[in-house]
């Protein structure tokens, strides 16, 4: 009986000691495995990173190339730009040396010109002095004579004045035709020329043929129908204010008196100095104020 036990308590332990077996195997295997897989993946990996530290490698040798083409073209670039700095100093100092030569060759044409214009300046005015000079001998010379003429002309006027006093007080009043007095009565041009100096009246010469057709004389018209040279008398029309005034049988050096209403309040008057057979000549004495009579 203890060994038929001993058999059934030995079983159990058996049949536990025949599962781990596999067990372990499977967790060998399997442990294999697992060290098998990470080993493949860990060439895996060294061969990217060795491909990674290629490429790393080609990129620096390329990086390197580059930059000693960035440093190569940065050379040029210097050289270059060293090159254009010393040329553009060089043409700046010739444009600067040239704009000195022009400005002072400006300038010396400048003070040229104006030293000519000076020049020119001095001499006009040395020429405009001389003839000032001239000018002044020229006009001292005219002031003398003008000096002299007008001492020439005082003895004229007072010489004149005296004659023409004289002439005045020769002169002579006369009642007219309408039974007024007259002005002063002038029988010649000598006496007419008194007349007009003095000033009273304005006074119009006049030659009219006899025929008996209107003349205008001043502002009026008078026509001579008939003429006595031995008697010394003439008949006329005085035409004025659109009416006609037979003047007739007058005498030569009568005041022939008429009042002309549109222009004064004074008589015109004229005087025949002279008949003969075929006209008359004399003058018209016109008032000064013209003023309409009312």
């Amino acid at each position: 009986m203890n060994h038929i036990e001993e058999n059934n308590q030995t079983s159990p332990k058996s049949g536990r000691g025949n599962w781990a077996i596999p067990a372990l195997a499977g967790a060998f295997v399997l442990s294999l495995g697992i060290n098998g897989y990470q080993a493949i993946r860990l060439q895996d990996v060294n061969k990217e990173v060795g491909g990674v530290q290629r490429q790393v490698s080609e990129l620096q040798v390329s990086l390197s190339s580059i930059d000693k083409t960035l440093n190569d073209n940065l050379g040029v670039v210097r050289t270059d730009l060293d090159s254009a700095r010393k040329e553009t100093q060089e043409s700046v100092s010739k444009a600067a040396m040239a704009a000195q030569i022009a400005a002072r060759r400006h300038a010396d044409k400048i003070v040229s010109n104006l030293a000519k214009s000076e020049e020119e300046k001095a001499k006009q005015m040395t020429e405009e002095l001389t003839q000032v000079k001239e000018t002044t001998l020229q006009a001292n010379s005219k002031i003398a004579d003008v000096t002299s003429d007008v001492g020439t002309v005082k003895q004229d006027v007072v010489k004149t004045q005296s004659q023409l006093q004289t002439t005045i007080s020769d002169l002579r009043r006369a009642t007219g035709d309408m039974g007024l007095m007259s002005g002063l009565i002038a029988t010649n041009a000598k006496e007419l020329t008194a007349l007009r100096d003095l000033g009273d009246r304005n006074y119009v010469e006049f030659q009219l043929p006899r025929n008996g057709k209107a003349q205008k004389v001043g502002d009026i018209q008078l026509a001579v129908k008939k003429t006595d040279v031995k008697r010394g008398k003439f008949t006329l029309d005085v035409i004025a204010d659109d009416r006609t005034i037979e003047k007739k049988d007058k005498t030569a050096n009568e005041p022939v008196q008429f009042y002309v209403l549109s222009k004064a309040r004074q008589p015109y008057e004229l005087v025949v100095n002279e008949v003969t057979k075929d006209a008359v000549k004399g003058y018209l004495a016109v008032p000064k104020v013209q003023i309409a009579r009312k």
